[in-house]
């Protein structure tokens, strides 16, 4: 990720220096991080805005009181019918503790306090009427441009830092597999070797769910216990391999990826390091290198550079449902907690689109989709043993009924669960 932000218009850096705010974060202990805009409501009293699935905060009589993102929509609403606008500073503090500020980010001129909630991934619309609000409506009035993410890691000097790095939070990875008889050793082997990278004492697991494989899969022999197999009791298609290794899974940030891939050294590091400074967030990876079925993993990054649509990733909330689709393709995603817990959609038969419209609904929710251009990804090419996979994939009626089954989710409510149906 680069460090070179590109900051809005009328919106100025701070000039946060890495070695000070990098101090101010060991002093309250490497916590995780957040960032948040301050500013004040109508009264004249400071309030610190956070996301539209987090907590934010007042300032009543020197003491920061949560309020629910309930109240902050309303505040919106009347500052946005009142044509107020607000001068506020975008600060990085300690998840939950926004009294504990790490660094100031920047400062912003005088503007709508929607369109300095849209920073945090508040919707930039005002949504009109009685009637739910849809996931592809939702879309229309995002933003994905994760600047702030981007000044946040500049500011601490990540990854390039060259120090120490803290404790990360902890890593669950869960492996959706079917018939990978031949490659799940490379899979998981790779995983291991990742989490060898990540600072010590930073806790992680791996569940490969089978994806009741017509010949049971196994595990190689000498892996650390932290490597754990389940077989799923019916077929449930990948999203509902992930959505069961999700729920047998403890960690605040989760790796989704598919049985064929192996990850580069600094995989988790990468990705981990991101989601320790954003509570609600999908990280993807933007190298992709594919491998003979024989060829060993190389000890390095895949070939390639940063993708040509990454800068997409940005425009996601304003572009079509389909560029979301194209840029969200490796087969891995990395999500904090919060938002692996909004499940993939249950529905899908064979292997549908579900990384898209997952992804699509939590960005419908507040989250924000980040491509990863440091590490990345080796897909080893290979023919599924004992599997029907390819054959189902292939057949018209499936695809069909799996495009309609597309619609529905995007046409149904942004908020709550999916309306899932076989």
């Amino acid at each position: 990720m680069s460090t070179n932000v590109v900051f809005p218009s009328g919106v100025r850096s701070s000039g946060a220096q890495p070695s000070v705010a990098w101090d101010e974060w060991a002093r309250h202990g490497f916590g995780p991080l957040e960032v948040v805009v301050e500013t004040v409501d109508r009264g004249g009293r400071l309030i610190r805005l956070a996301g539209p699935a987090r907590c934010s905060w007042i300032d009543r009589c020197g003491r920061f009181v949560p309020v629910s993102s309930e109240w902050v929509a309303n505040l919106t609403a009347q500052m946005m019918r009142s044509g107020q606008t607000v001068s506020s500073r975008v600060l990085l503090v300690v998840r939950d503790r926004p009294w504990c500020v790490v660094a100031v980010l920047a400062w912003g001129s005088a503007r709508p306090l929607g369109e300095v909630l849209a920073w945090l991934g508040w919707p930039t619309a005002r949504e009109a009427g009685e009637e739910p609000v849809s996931v592809r409506e939702r879309l229309r009035a995002r933003s994905n441009d994760y600047w702030l993410l981007e000044a946040a890691m500049a500011a601490l000097g990540l990854p390039e830092t060259g120090r120490d790095l803290p404790v990360l939070p902890g890593i669950s990875v869960v492996v959706s597999a079917r018939g990978a008889h031949s490659v799940l050793a490379g899979t998981v082997g790779s995983i291991v070797k990742a989490a060898e990278r990540l600072p010590g004492r930073t806790p992680w697991e791996c569940v490969v769910v089978d994806d009741l494989s017509e010949t049971p899969l196994r595990l190689p022999a000498g892996l650390p216990p932290q490597v754990r197999l389940v077989r799923a009791p019916e077929r449930v298609y990948r999203g509902g391999a992930r959505n069961l290794g999700q729920e047998l899974s403890s960690h605040p940030v989760t790796v989704f990826i598919d049985d064929d891939l192996q990850m580069a050294p600094n995989y988790l590091l990468e990705h981990a390091l991101r989601h320790l400074l954003w509570p609600d967030l999908i990280t993807v990876s933007a190298r992709l290198e594919y491998l003979e079925p024989t060829a060993p993993a190389p000890e390095r990054l895949p070939h390639g550079k940063r993708d040509a649509d990454a800068d997409a990733f940005r425009q996601l909330g304003e572009a079509s449902v389909d560029a979301m689709y194209r840029l969200v393709r490796r087969g891995d995603i990395v999500a904090s907690r919060p938002v692996a817990d909004i499940g993939f959609p249950p529905d899908y038969v064979a292997y549908g689109p579900e990384d898209g419209t997952f992804v699509a609904k939590a960005l419908s929710q507040g989250a924000f989709v980040v491509p990863v251009a440091e590490t990345g990804l080796f897909r080893r090419g290979y023919r599924r043993t004992g599997d029907l996979v390819a054959q189902d994939a292939a057949r018209t009626d499936v695809f069909v009924a799996n495009l309609a089954r597309q619609k529905r989710h995007l046409e149904a409510p942004a908020d709550g669960g999916w309306a899932a149906a076989r």
